[in-house]
């Protein structure tokens, strides 16, 4: 219902979704937002059902979920900064006709758009006043094991297609959390063991 109602704004050019980046902890309880602590994140999901902690980690770190998706499922994320005000706002949505509307209002309103393209991945990019948004397009392709073969070989079908999208506002406020903290130890954890690695052949 929310990607549909949100659109109610767009005579008045005001940017989908942004009015969350603004949202007091009341605010969010009021429209059903669950609070993750270990992320400091902030989602309202429709999808199949479900609401779990391991598809919210998805989305934070661009990773596929694990079930197919539904066209009218939808996550709505805000990642929250040091001093409890949002860093991005990010929507996962699966709606061809809400990512239309959404192009189009880049189209109209936003500032020096650029266009990308690699693979299966479309990317739009601009610029709303203090903001960067960012709309992507992902195609995916569905297969499943159909049957198998004599010797047990197992045979895969395309069943579908279907497309994913992501409709990102990014303020200047830097993302925060203790599941952040811990990813970026282990980075630095493997970046000094391999910098010690390749440090070795200048004792030679």
């Amino acid at each position: 219902m929310l990607l549909c109602t949100v659109f109610a704004v767009h005579a008045q050019s005001e940017l989908p979704y942004s009015k969350y980046l603004g949202y007091s902890k009341e605010e969010f309880k009021e429209n059903r937002f669950k609070y993750d602590n270990e992320t400091n994140t902030w989602a309202l999901s429709k999808r199949s059902g479900l609401n779990t902690t391991l598809n919210i980690l998805a989305i934070i770190a661009d990773a596929e979920e694990e079930l197919r998706p539904d066209s009218k499922d939808y996550t709505i994320l805000v990642q929250m900064g040091k001093e409890n005000q949002a860093s991005y706002v990010k929507v996962k949505f699966y709606s061809d006709d809400t990512y239309h509307k959404l192009l189009t209002f880049m189209i109209d309103n936003g500032k020096d758009l650029i266009e990308t393209s690699s693979g299966k991945l479309v990317k739009h990019q601009a610029n709303y006043g203090d903001y960067s948004v960012e709309l992507n397009m992902n195609q995916h392709i569905v297969s499943r094991t159909s049957s198998r073969t004599f010797d047990h070989k197992a045979v895969k079908n395309v069943d579908e297609s279907y497309n994913e999208y992501q409709f990102i506002i990014q303020t200047d406020v830097e993302p925060w959390s203790e599941y952040l903290e811990k990813k970026a130890a282990k980075k630095a954890k493997r970046d000094a063991k391999k910098k010690k690695k390749e440090s070795v052949d200048e004792l030679m």
